[in-house]
């Protein structure tokens, strides 16, 4: 994948803040633009802090495409506005009515995850779409026609997501960080976060954690790839467990295997 290349080209390399977009933009930019994102397969944006290599290669690129709502990109941006005034910084979740994410009864802000819904990835590839005809005007049209196709394979996505979890619409799925608050309004299924960040449970709590699951009827538990295993640990055996990666580049895929998972018996 070209935006696993250690070096970047400059004036042709446009950097994005994780695989999702990365996978979204280039259906749009072809090979016009070899795109890079900040985080590679298996970061924590919670967690991530740039290196000075990274700032370094993020100047050398022709603009930046934030989501928009992860906790780092203030920090970059800032810093990147200050040493680099001319490049380009675009936000890709323009438009984009963000939901609250919750643990429990307690909300813990906005919902960053923007990217776990379809619908919402049509209006981030149509912003990706305005930032592209406005750094490359000269070739707007190819960008507008890889853009409605594109438009036509998240259709597709939605369509069968939408069909594989209608016959369990109104049911509840278990997570432990609320990453799918997106995709759940979508569909019409409930999102039961039980993570703390950061925080052992006691076994009072676990108890809690435990009798909430059985309350839900949820009848699977999805654990985010590299995060949640440890954490979920103790609770894992009371409902069928399921690793789903949120920040997978091949997000088109990542989201069927997320609707199968949450509607497989």
């Amino acid at each position: 994948m070209v935006g696993c290349r250690h070096e970047s080209t400059p004036g042709r390399t446009i950097t994005v803040s994780i695989e999702p977009q990365r996978w979204l933009l280039e259906q749009i930019a072809g090979n016009r633009f070899e795109v890079r994102s900040l985080l590679g397969r298996g970061a924590n944006p919670e967690s991530y802090d740039p290196t000075f290599n990274d700032l370094a290669d993020m100047e050398r690129s022709r603009a930046y495409l934030t989501v928009g709502n992860l906790a780092f990109e203030d920090a970059i941006t800032a810093k990147l506005k200050e040493n680099n005034p001319d490049l380009k910084i675009f936000c890709t979740s323009d438009s984009i009515t963000l939901l609250h994410a919750t643990h429990g009864d307690h909300d813990h802000g906005a919902d960053p995850h923007v990217w776990s819904s379809p619908r919402n990835m049509k209006q981030m590839a149509g912003n990706m779409l305005s930032a592209l005809c406005s750094l490359d005007p000269d070739n707007a049209a190819e960008y507008e026609s890889n853009f409605r196709r594109l438009n036509l394979r998240i259709d597709s996505v939605d369509a069968a997501c939408d069909s594989i979890l209608t016959p369990v619409k109104g049911t509840t799925f278990i997570v432990w960080h609320p990453s799918l608050s997106y995709f759940a309004r979508d569909y019409n299924i409930h999102q039961l976060a039980l993570g703390s960040e950061g925080k052992e449970h006691s076994v009072g709590n676990t108890v809690d954690l435990l009798n909430r699951m059985k309350e839900s009827g949820a009848r699977v538990f999805l654990i985010q790839k590299d995060f949640d295993a440890s954490q979920a640990k103790a609770l894992s055996g009371e409902v069928k467990t399921v690793t789903i990666d949120p920040m997978n580049y091949d997000w088109d895929k990542e989201m069927l295997h997320t609707a199968r998972s949450i509607a497989a018996d």
